[in-house]
């Protein structure tokens, strides 16, 4: 079976012609543009919207998309159905519904972008124009990404409100101004989507890097910096504190929990990090590479396009595997456990019912005298 394996590459590597059509065939030069370099510049029209992009590089970019349509959907749509369901009545603060905000966001992307993406590059790796797609993608595309964006940035604020002031958070913060904020996330991710009408994709896109991803980085940066201080201040503080009151350990175990869902949102800005910083890196790339190909600025494209997409399906299994909660709730949902106890409950009252029934039949059959019949 190896040898099945190896006589191809011993063609390419001994007979020249071979090697000549496999370098022909990989490149495929029937299918990408020269490799002449474009003058790329943020002013004007973006050079190689004329330029079609490797089919390859279409069909590869919409499986991809594909994975995140399947997994973002389904994670975020567990998010938001635990915390509204909430099987351990213990979900229901503004955090989570902050949480569930950032769910929404992401399960747009899972159920619109992506699918949109998925579509968009199907027609264009065939070679079918459809501007009237392209656009519909790119402002949902932005809306959600903004929306995403905005929510991280009020999760960081309410995770720094509640630790820094928490009888100010716990008096101030409840669930109609969650929903509040919320409103207004959304309100102003719509608003600044609509900038891209005016300016066109690869301007706004440019704009959106240096705009809505520097400020949340900025918002984040400074929210965790002053949490972990003002965390570890009072770690040393109430290390001193003895275990004999019931008030000390009560004021251990809430440090001790706000500790682990700090954690939790600091992984998630580590993801959104890792998958944002990469992106305005392909954007400005794009916008200002001097002597690249357009076979690299559409693979740049693509990356950037997918980057940030993947995102928006990792941060539902940051929540189940850093708190318990979370965990618990997704572990009842996914067994059906509250199904097959309400199941179980009215086959019980069912079958009590019944019971009752019968003796109460029986109890009367027993309690009838005999007719005597006089002749």
């Amino acid at each position: 079976m190896a040898n099945s394996a190896v006589n191809p590459f011993v063609y390419a590597l001994r007979l020249a012609n071979f090697r000549k059509a496999f370098r022909s065939f990989l490149t495929c030069p029937a299918c990408l543009p020269p490799l002449q370099s474009v003058k790329m510049s943020l002013i004007g029209k973006y050079p190689c919207s004329n330029v079609t992009a490797p089919t390859y590089l279409s069909f590869l970019t919409a499986s991809c998309s594909t994975l995140i349509t399947i997994v973002a959907s389904l994670g975020n749509f567990l998010v938001i159905l635990v915390v509204f369901l909430n099987p351990n009545k213990d979900l229901r603060s503004p955090f989570n519904y902050l949480v569930v905000n950032l769910s929404l966001a992401d399960l747009i992307v899972g159920l619109i972008t992506a699918p949109l993406g998925i579509a968009f590059h199907f027609f264009e790796g065939f070679g079918i124009p459809n501007r009237p797609l392209r656009k519909t993608m790119h402002v949902s595309f932005f809306i959600s990404c903004t929306a995403s964006l905005l929510s991280l940035s009020a999760l960081a604020l309410d995770r720094y409100v509640a630790i820094t002031y928490p009888l100010f958070y716990r008096s101030k913060l409840n669930a109609t101004r969650s929903l509040l904020v919320s409103a207004g996330v959304w309100t102003v991710s719509v608003l600044l989507s609509m900038i891209y009408f005016a300016v066109g994709y690869d301007k706004f896109r440019f704009v959106f890097a240096n705009t809505a991803v520097v400020v949340t980085f900025a918002v984040l940066l400074f929210t965790n910096s002053k949490i972990f201080k003002f965390l570890r201040t009072q770690v040393r503080q109430w290390d001193n504190l003895h275990d004999s009151t019931e008030e000390n350990l009560a004021k251990k175990q809430a440090i001790k929990w706000e500790k682990k869902i700090t954690k939790t949102l600091v992984t998630v800005l580590m993801l959104f990090l890792a998958c944002y910083f990469p992106s305005c890196i392909c954007i400005y790339i794009i916008n200002f590479c001097a002597n690249c190909n357009c076979v690299f600025i559409h693979w740049v494209r693509d990356i950037q396009f997918v980057v940030m997409l993947t995102n928006s399906g990792v941060n539902p299994f940051v929540y189940a595997l850093r708190l318990d909660n979370f965990r618990r709730a997704f572990k009842n949902i996914l067994t059906c456990r509250a199904c097959m106890r309400r199941v179980r409950s009215i086959s019980l009252n069912l079958y009590q019912t019944s019971t009752s029934s019968t003796e109460g039949t029986s109890n009367t059959n027993t309690g009838r005298q005999p007719v005597e019949v006089l002749i």
